[in-house]
């Protein structure tokens, strides 16, 4: 549809003469309308180019790291894709590939014989925000691309909705299929199986059936004892295979969520994007945009500059710092989370947790435990749990340099938010006038934006993750490991770091002459 406005226009050489009366001619311009398809495909599109970035940083990540070493690529990086909107993995061995080289009772009860057979099982729930934030990026760039184009009129809220549900249902959809796609097998490294649950010790790195410790033990058929004769005098293999998949609702919900709050996010910090957003919400972008956009800019810069470095200086070198940069490509934001958090003075803790199977809740498996030459119940190794801020990983030193890296971030956040934001919106939301009155006011936004994003990034750089080895239905080893952070408790200091740095902010910007809105 096309749509015919006036525009004013003065020919060359028209201009006023001596005593004439100049008229100006008159000329129509074509502004371009689209129709609610367009503008939902236009949304949809912008989806599908931000899920292609998110896999294409996912496989870059992971060919740095040398996964196809473990697994399929291709799987491996539908299943990193995922998880950056919150989808969950599953992982549970095969029973079939398991008991192939085994005889006796494995061949026997590994197929088909209700879990009598050894298996594995494990999950894990993380979020690679680096994949995220690209995602996040390419999404809102795309999706803005027509409104920053749409100078000469604003883009309606219908015509937002739509944009808005097609770019949600594409999301959706799309992610629904990499969920469906990220199903594989991927090799355990055997690092992981000496002494898990029990004492091992490095010459159980050989798998099971060489390990020294409970499950060596247990499962060690390369002495004869244990299991191993028992289950026919073969030994597991020493790079167990693992088959994995990704929860299709909890890829299917992040999507949704994570579209609405980039879109959400890009409304209210976008400076050349004509939204109709409204009487109140055109007062609260005004009042609270300001302070939001100067948060999310520096976050985004500070991320960016070392994700493109690295990954670029790794890519060229080559060895660990190859695999140095596809780590700091998938979590350098979730490395930037937790040192802003501890520097607001919250807590982090990292705790590991080896199960061990007493035998109680199942008589076979304690009769099974007890032909092992450890034992299920000797060598056990104890929980570990380390506090970032402990003196064993950093104590003061390390709580002090993220003290100093928050308070000039946040500092330079609040100082560009005070020059950014205009004098009549710096005001407390209730009457009150008095010289300090703006910078109270500037100090009560920053520190609400400053807690609410924190806290929402406390909580998504938690994760978790669980292995472990069954047996007649009975887990009779494995491990639990645990990175959290206290959310509730992040929200509070922020909301008192980021008041004090609105204020120091706003006191800064009145010093050097701050100009208000720009």
């Amino acid at each position: 549809m096309v749509a015919i406005t006036p525009r004013r226009e003065t020919r060359p050489g028209s201009g006023p003469q001596p005593g004439t009366n100049p008229r100006p001619q008159r000329r129509t311009v074509p502004v371009q309308l689209i129709g609610p398809w367009q503008n939902a495909l236009e949304g949809a599109a912008a989806a599908l180019c931000a899920v292609v970035a998110m896999a294409a940083v996912s496989a870059l990540a992971l060919a740095l790291l040398d996964a196809g070493s473990v697994g399929s690529l291709w799987s491996l990086t539908m299943a990193l894709t995922a998880m950056a909107v919150g989808g969950s993995v599953s992982a549970g061995s095969d029973v079939s590939e398991d008991t192939g080289s085994m005889g006796g009772l494995a061949s026997l009860f590994g197929s088909g014989g209700v879990g009598m057979g050894p298996s594995m099982s494990g999950a894990a729930d993380a979020v690679p925000l680096g994949v995220t934030l690209v995602g996040a990026v390419v999404l809102w760039i795309t999706f803005s691309r027509r409104l920053r184009q749409g100078q000469q009129r604003r883009f309606t809220g219908g015509e937002l909705a739509v944009r808005a549900a097609g770019a949600g249902s594409a999301a959706v959809v799309t992610f629904l299929v990499v969920a469906g796609l990220a199903r594989g097998s991927a090799s355990m490294p055997a690092s992981v199986m000496p002494g898990m649950g029990g004492s091992g010790d490095a010459q159980s790195a050989g798998g099971f059936g060489g390990g020294s410790g409970v499950l060596g033990d247990l499962l060690g058929g390369g002495n004869g004892g244990g299991l191993g004769g028992l289950m026919g005098g073969g030994r597991i293999e020493a790079q167990p295979t693992m088959a994995y998949h990704v929860s299709a609702g909890s890829a299917g919900l992040g999507a949704v969520l994570w579209v609405a709050v980039v879109i959400g996010v890009g409304c209210l910090i976008s400076r050349r994007v004509r939204l109709p957003l409204g009487g109140a919400l055109d007062g609260l972008r005004t009042a609270w945009g300001p302070s939001l956009s100067a948060f999310v800019r520096t976050i985004l810069v500070l991320v960016a500059v070392p994700l493109m470095s690295l990954a670029l200086i790794g890519a060229v070198v080559g060895g660990r710092a190859r695999s140095a940069a596809g780590a700091v490509l998938l979590l350098a934001p979730n490395a930037l989370a937790v040192l802003l958090t501890l520097g607001v003075g919250s807590s982090w803790t990292a705790e590991v947790h080896p199960v061990q199977s007493d035998g109680s809740s199942n008589p076979l498996a304690a009769i099974m435990g007890g032909m092992g030459a450890g034992g299920m119940g000797g060598g056990r190794q104890p929980d570990r749990t380390e506090h970032l801020r402990s003196l064993s990983v950093g104590g003061w030193p390390l709580w002090l340099a993220a003290l100093a890296v928050t308070g000039l971030i946040l500092l330079t956040c609040a100082y560009r938010a005070a020059r950014a934001t205009h004098p009549s919106h710096k005001l407390l939301l209730r009457p009150f006038r008095g010289p300090l009155s703006g910078h109270l006011g500037m100090a009560g936004r920053f520190g609400v934006v400053t807690a609410v994003l924190l806290g929402v990034a406390a909580g998504l750089v938690g994760a978790s993750g669980h292995f472990g080895v069954s047996m007649f239905g009975s887990e009779m080893g494995g491990m639990q490991a645990e990175l959290s952070g206290s959310v509730l408790r992040t929200v509070m200091l922020g909301l008192l770091v980021g008041g004090l740095a609105g204020f120091a902010g706003s006191l800064l910007s009145a010093l050097r002459g701050g100009r208000g809105s720009r």
